[in-house]
């Protein structure tokens, strides 16, 4: 790609920010304010109770003397903990944004106006996928970082007034740089896991006639009741592959931290809390988002992406009104 193709995708994506900042920018920031709103509250409503903060800073200082790695496990279960919300809160603003990208130029008419600039649909639809695997992402994980920080200066507050080290309590076992690293790789690899959902949902966006989302959901939702239904009334069976199923299946495992896998090792079929191995290698495992690179399905997905995106492509050539 040229210097020049690679400035105009980046015109376009700053577009895409542009025409969305409730989304991208706005929304991040409120999770944000609403989080550190209800930790003050929290800890405001928990010194009502805990007179002159004896239990508090009592807890605080056996904290500081438990080993290294609960202390790891802990703070950096803590600050993934603290980015939940915001990930999620991701995955559904992307899922309203990609099924309605193309659709509001129809609808609006404005793509008229788009179609006449000197930008290939190919361009124009490669920067909506790209906002939403690398941009969006990015713009959220810059908050969350800002969110963790102030979590960590809280934290430190609370601990000069135990009398005890924050940097060696709190900062030292956090790891930041490797688990900021983390959770960007994590990030990337949910854009490509993801990516046949946001594919499917931006075909939708270039060719459904009103509210795209509902048909983006209702059909998959209908083949699979006919897939049920038809494996019920020729064998009285569930199917072995349901497309609904494994769309929710796709869903609720690429989400951080729901990415990141946990190390279970259990002699039999039946799995308890107590067959998981706790370290920070829970959260802090390149590894575990790694793997997601070497399964088929991956691979799979992204091929069905591509059939998607380039009938999206197809079909914004040819829209001329919804």
């Amino acid at each position: 790609m040229s210097t020049r193709s690679i400035s105009t995708m980046w015109t376009l994506m700053r577009r895409e920010l542009w025409e969305s900042p409730g989304a991208f920018k706005w929304a991040p920031i409120t999770i944000l304010g609403l989080t550190l709103f209800f930790i003050v509250f929290g800890l405001i409503l928990g010194s009502r109770f805990d007179n002159e903060m004896a239990f508090t800073l009592d807890a605080i200082r056996q904290f500081a003397d438990v080993p290294t790695d609960q202390k790891r496990l802990f703070v950096t279960g803590a600050l993934f903990a603290v980015s939940g919300l915001f990930f999620q809160i991701l995955l559904l603003v992307l899922l309203f944004y990609l099924s309605s990208c193309l659709y509001d130029e129809r609808k609006d008419r404005s793509i008229l106006f788009w179609k006449s600039l000197p930008v290939s649909d190919t361009m124009t639809v490669a920067s909506k996928v790209l906002t939403a695997c690398l941009l969006a992402p990015a713009i959220y994980l810059v908050i969350v970082v800002i969110t963790q920080l102030i979590v960590l200066l809280i934290a430190t507050v609370y601990g000069f007034m135990a009398g005890i080290n924050p940097f060696t309590a709190f900062w030292l076992p956090a790891s930041l740089p490797k688990l900021w690293s983390v959770m960007a790789l994590g990030l990337l690899i949910q854009g490509l896991w993801l990516l046949p959902v946001y594919a499917w949902l931006v075909f939708c966006s270039s060719w459904a006639p009103r509210v795209p989302i509902l048909v983006a959901v209702a059909v998959p939702a209908v083949i699979s009741l006919l897939q049920h239904a038809w494996s019920l009334l020729s064998s009285f069976s569930m199917p072995e592959l349901n497309v609904g199923l494994i769309i929710l299946k796709r869903l609720g495992s690429g989400i951080l931290p729901s990415n990141i896998g946990w190390r279970v090792e259990s002699s039999g079929n039946n799995i308890d809390l107590a067959d998981v191995e706790f370290s920070e290698e829970l959260f802090m495992s390149f590894s575990n988002s790694l793997e997601y690179l070497a399964r088929p399905e991956m691979w799979v997905g992204i091929g069905i992406a591509l059939a998607l995106l380039a009938g999206s492509i197809w079909f914004r050539r040819r829209a001329t009104d919804t």
